[in-house]
């Protein structure tokens, strides 16, 4: 069997290295951990021998924690920036009295799965690109491999569909008592393969499906749209009479917007334009409201100009919350409240915050 494989989901690699994690150059290294984090044995002991006292020592100022849970400490000597640790064990938990209809399956895939996505989630608020993973779960915690690959399998496949930054993602298989076959390790490579595949489907999908919406599609001319504009509008045309006139005020202002009014593009491929569009604007205002926040356009949209590395703003038409879709992206980015209450305040704020993100391309 290969020492590594590689897989890609969106624009991030995972990559499955036979070896020990500590060789990996990753910015993040991870620990499976107990809950009380003494870092006594196994990885979380050569972890803590490699990067020196310290990192148990911080380990301990995060106590109390959860099984499920993930906390991050300093790497101590480590080349990495910080260890995560998952709490995957508390020994003073009974899982033998669950609740009926509550397996043991179900609590391991809670474990890791929830611990994983915590891993992703402190990635994204602290604008890390690469972590390494070992098998969580599969030593002390004493959960099967079979179970881990799974888990581990899902979880990652699970959040790296929701961007399309580019994260690089180790999983580290290493066996220290030397009982396992490399054959025993097929079901994470079987499982990948199989998030793998069905990634690639769901963005072909999501591709196919970016086309205008269906109550604005009667206008359709021949004509090649002019590229040449500095902000890409993203918004449901439900919000059309709140969107035009600040497009219409921008454009009097001098900041030249692309805005698709009633799919009037279709008529050449609609998708290589909006794309197009995108690749070829500075900055991508997101119109955040409850309609966008449910349009497959615009979240397609979101996600071009992220594929791409464009500035975007979000504009919050409402304070709904943001798609689960474009959440994980744009969370950390700063928004403009656009009050119609204090219709040119609002204005007026959207438009220093363009002319800055302009003059900063």
């Amino acid at each position: 069997m290969e020492q590594r494989k590689e897989y890609h989901i969106n624009n991030s690699v995972i990559r499955v290295i036979f070896g020990n994690i500590l060789d990996s150059q990753a910015e993040v290294i991870v620990n499976s951990s107990g809950s009380k984090m003494t870092m006594g044995g196994g990885l979380t002991k050569a972890i803590r021998e490699a990067g020196g006292e310290v990192i148990r020592e911080d380990a301990q100022t995060k106590l109390p924690v959860n099984v499920g849970d993930a906390v991050v400490t300093t790497a101590g000597r480590l080349r990495q920036k910080y260890v995560f640790h998952c709490i995957t064990v508390d020994k003073s938990l009974d899982h033998s009295n669950t609740p009926d209809g509550i397996s043991g399956d179900d609590i391991h895939q809670y474990i890791i799965g929830h611990s994983m996505d915590k891993c992703f989630q402190l990635m994204q608020a602290m604008e890390l690109q690469s972590i390494a993973f070992p098998a969580i779960g599969a030593g002390a915690a004493g959960i099967p491999f079979g179970k881990v690959s799974g888990a581990m399998s899902e979880a990652i496949a699970r959040n790296l569909r929701k961007t399309n930054k580019s994260i690089d993602v180790e999983i580290y298989l290493f066996d220290r008592f030397g009982k396992m076959k490399q054959w025993d390790y097929l079901p994470i490579f079987e499982q990948l393969s199989a998030q793998e595949a069905l990634s690639k489907l769901l963005k072909e999908q999501s591709y196919d499906q970016l086309l205008v919406d269906e109550d604005n599609c009667n206008n359709t001319y021949d004509t090649q749209p002019d590229m040449n504009k500095d902000v890409f509008i993203s918004y449901s045309r439900k919000d059309r009479d709140t969107v035009k006139p600040i497009y219409e005020q921008l454009e009097n202002a001098g900041v030249k917007c692309w805005l698709d009014e009633d799919g009037m593009y279709s008529g050449v491929s609609f998708k290589k334009v909006i794309v197009d569009a995108i690749k070829h604007s500075k900055v991508l205002l997101f119109m955040s409201s409850d309609n966008s926040n449910k349009s497959r356009n615009v979240v397609n949209e979101v996600s071009i100009a992220v594929e791409y590395g464009k500035k975007i703003m979000p504009v919050r038409l409402d304070m709904t919350p943001y798609s689960e879709s474009i959440e994980y992206d744009i969370i950390n980015h700063d928004f403009v409240v656009f009050d119609k209450s204090r219709r040119e305040a609002s204005f007026n704020e959207l438009l220093k915050k363009i002319v800055f993100t302009l003059k900063m391309q």
